[in-house]
């Protein structure tokens, strides 16, 4: 499955967004959101809320959801990059590295603001809001 066709699965909300990155390590242009993400869709249920990592971004870096609501982390880099991790400031999840194609999905069963970061990457920054 590719994100591009995502759109024809009821359900699921694809947010995706550009921004800027500075890194001396990102061989990536990061405005570059041009290109597929392959996944498989096991485990990504309808309703769930899909993060792209892409070009050393969370995309888009913050998204709202609904108290009880699944984000689903997807890494969209190219094959043979640097593995990433989803992993919650004050260690409400950490997802395993994760490379091309994998997915990491997290349930938020309480209302706030959840801050994240990727281990490898530290100035990969996000945010979950739960409403």
């Amino acid at each position: 499955m590719t994100i591009r066709s995502m759109g024809a699965l009821a359900g699921i909300a694809l947010v995706a967004g550009a921004a800027a990155c500075f890194s001396s390590r990102n061989p990536v242009d990061p405005n570059d959101n041009t290109g597929e993400c392959r996944f498989s869709p096991a485990g990504v249920v309808p309703g769930t809320t899909v993060i792209a990592i892409k070009a050393l971004l969370f995309q888009p870096a913050e998204v709202r959801i609904r108290t009880g609501g699944t984000v689903a982390w997807v890494n969209c880099e190219i094959e043979g990059f640097e593995a990433h991790t989803t992993t919650g400031d004050q260690g409400e999840w950490s997802s395993p590295n994760m490379i091309a194609g994998d997915v990491f999905s997290h349930t938020f069963p309480q209302p706030g603001r959840f801050t994240y970061h990727c281990s490898p990457h530290p100035f990969m920054t996000g945010a979950v809001v739960v409403e």
